[in-house]
């Protein structure tokens, strides 16, 4: 057995030696109990006396912690159960009832005196005491180790102690009964049922299955023997985590499934992060006595008295610092965030100077998102744009996006719960200026509230956090890895986004006709046109930021911008126009007839391509029918004179065969009749 002095227990621990021995003294470290033993012979150390720690018995947390297990030679030997616990508690609790007996000599007087004051102190049997002692000094402290049970961690009760007695049933039915006792127990409490109700119902439920297993126990007896307690559905509680699975999955998630901390990225712009928030600001409905409009961004918010006004956000987060982007919305009546609203904050963040392009979007599943990932994958395989990505989180797991959904709530509690009208989120249990009255809503003008929305972003970016931004705020962290990384940022010039627009449009597809596409019922052309005549369904894109901008044609790596030009009757440029377009339409043609050969024999290639030569037919009794004549319908084919022939034939016998028997008594023997007058002439 191997020991740790307070010296190299220290040294291990990395604390002064001084509280080591204090450590040793209490017996604990850490929340774990320490096998102390008493080094024989040895004074000097807290109360004048020597301790050391038993390496073989610490716990596994604690060899871990102090590098014993890196030390061992890997060495094969057998696996052992670990020590328990309350062993060890006991072993320690034990060693210090020993320590006032162990300063005795053996024999003395003064040993016999303290083995009864321990007795009395600890309510043991002095056999008790001297026997821990003989052990003690024979064996070290892994003597005075408790023996585990042979029985340990097996449960002692089957389903009441009661009934375990008195059901009157071999061990293996009483078994079966519990198992499936267990069953519906865990069923009842997996559907939502109070561990009363399971009390209640598992006990009718254990009645009728001893009755029905033939238990001599019978009536009020039986009830009695059956009747469960509280600690039965305690055993089973552990099945409040599958109902929270199967109908509350929002809890389960949020409380018991795992997640993962992600850290701040290297450099800014690594990835962006975005999302949409509704302000918890009760607006009063007459915000704005007329109807008024306020232009945010490219995005025009109609504000209307005698409607339901709401406040959003549509923000953007800095991956590497939290620094945020935000564009305040304003909606009324059933209004809500749009593909067309979040194109243009994002418009803000890509044209900012400290903002620009990112190389990967963390997204949701948001509908008023959807058209990210989608020209994203469309543009991914061009030269300028080939590292960019897009992350969709989870749906229903704000995990992925949890760092911007936690400036959302420091938003709101630290810079936004000041002004009036703030509810906190909670409709049912809002908050109450007074006894029974709402507090006001916000009331002032919308230039007003979208200030206080705009301030609330500038104040959290310019606020020191802890955690990963160590005491920094947001704008200082962004700042310091700018600088650190030598960051610069791909920003969209303002005054040309048509690189924006580019990659953030919507495909669409149409037929060119006289030079011309047809969108929302007005006639786009470009001098690319002229090479696309008869083409169908060519991909036109319509920025996503400005649906009422020109549309984009991106062929053969180049930019072409569709206008729409209308002249008037007496306006010459439209002639004009016209014969340039027509001028490149027909170069255009030309250009495929030079790709053509004119001297295509059309009739010789038809030749060559069908089969010209003479019939090959088989001869006569070479041919085979297959049929069935069931009516005897069908013979050897006839002339159309042979068949008039056989007709003749058959009126003919059929008129002799009614003159026959028209005559009777001339009729001969044979059948035949002989030769009257009238046959004769």
């Amino acid at each position: 057995m191997s020991f740790l002095s307070p010296q190299e227990f220290a040294s291990r621990a990395g604390i002064a030696e001084q509280t080591v021995r204090k450590v040793f003294a209490r017996g604990h470290w850490h929340g774990h109990a320490l096998p102390v033993v008493k080094i024989p012979d040895q004074q000097g150390g807290h109360r004048g006396e020597r301790w050391q720690v038993s390496i073989d018995h610490l716990p596994s947390p604690l060899r871990e912690k102090l590098g014993l297990d890196q030390d061992e030679a890997p060495v094969e030997r057998p696996v052992q159960a670990p020590i328990e616990g309350w062993r060890i508690d006991k072993a320690v609790k034990r060693r210090r009832i020993l320590d006032p007996i162990q300063r005795t000599a053996p024999k003395s007087r003064e040993r016999r005196e303290a083995v009864e004051r321990a007795s009395i102190d600890h309510n043991v049997s002095k056999p008790t005491l001297y026997r821990w002692l003989r052990e003690s000094e024979a064996k070290g402290v892994a003597a005075l180790l408790p023996k585990r049970f042979a029985n340990a961690g097996k449960p002692r009760v089957k389903i009441t102690r009661a009934w375990d007695k008195g059901c009157g049933l071999p061990e293996e039915v009483q078994d079966a009964i519990a198992a499936k006792l267990a069953a519906t127990a865990r069923g009842l409490i997996q559907n939502n049922r109070s561990e009363r109700e399971v009390v209640r119902l598992c006990g009718f439920e254990l009645r009728r299955l001893t009755e029905d297993a033939g238990s001599p126990v019978s009536g009020r007896r039986l009830a009695e023997v059956c009747k469960l307690n509280v600690k039965f559905a305690k055993r089973f509680r552990d099945m409040r985590i599958v109902h929270a699975f199967d109908q509350d999955h929002k809890r389960f998630t949020d409380r018991h499934e795992f997640h993962v901390k992600r850290g701040l990225t290297a450099r800014p712009m690594q990835a962006l992060m975005g999302d949409v928030h509704t302000i918890d600001l009760t607006i009063s409905e007459a915000i704005s006595s007329s109807e008024k409009k306020t232009r945010l961004a490219g995005y025009e918010a109609i504000v209307s008295g005698k409607q339901k006004v709401k406040a959003w956000l549509i923000a953007w987060m800095d991956c590497s610092s939290g620094y945020i982007w935000a564009t305040p919305v304003l909606t009324r009546g059933n209004q809500g965030i749009s593909q067309r609203d979040v194109a243009n904050s994002l418009y803000e963040v890509v044209t900012c100077p400290w903002g620009g392009m990112p190389e990967t979007f963390i997204i949701d599943n948001g509908g008023e998102y959807g058209f990210i990932s989608e020209c994203v994958t469309r543009f991914a395989a061009m030269a300028d744009l080939s590292n960019l990505n897009v992350i969709r989180c989870q749906p229903y797991h704000p995990e992925g996006k949890a760092r911007l959904e936690g400036a959302f709530q420091i938003i709101e509690e630290r810079f936004l719960s000041h002004l009036p009208g703030y509810h906190g989120g909670n409709h049912l249990n809002p908050r109450l200026s007074g006894r029974g009255k709402a507090v006001a809503p916000y009331d002032r003008a919308p230039e007003q509230l979208l200030h206080d929305l705009k301030l609330a972003i500038a104040q959290y970016n310019g606020t020191p956090q802890h955690g990963d931004l160590k005491g920094l705020s947001p704008k200082a962290m962004l700042e310091e890895k700018a600088v650190q990384t030598g960051w610069q940022a791909a920003q969209i010039d303002p005054a040309d986004p048509i690189m924006f627009d580019l990659v953030f449009s919507d495909e669409i597809r149409r037929d060119v006709k006289q030079g011309h596409v047809s969108i929302k019922n007005k006639l786009f052309s470009a001098p690319i046109m002229a090479e696309l005549i008869g083409e169908k369904q060519v991909p036109i894109l319509v920025p996503w930021r400005d649906p009422n901008a020109d549309p984009i044609l991106f062929r053969g790596g180049v930019i072409h911008r569709l206008t729409c030009k209308e002249h008037g009757v007496t306006d010459g440029s439209g002639s004009q126009h016209r014969s340039e377009m027509t001028a490149l339409q027909r170069k255009e043609i030309e250009r495929r007839r030079a790709q053509a050969d004119q001297d295509v024999d059309v009739q010789a290639l038809l030749s060559q391509a069908a089969d010209l030569s003479p019939v090959q037919h088989n001869a006569p009794e070479t041919w085979s029918f297959g049929h069935i004549d069931k009516g005897e319908f069908l013979g050897a084919p006839i002339t159309e004179e042979e068949a008039r022939e056989r007709e003749d034939a058959k009126a003919r016998a059929v008129i002799e065969e009614l003159l026959a028997f028209s005559r009777p008594e001339r009729r001969e023997a044979g059948g035949g009749n002989r030769p009257t007058s009238l046959d004769a002439t």
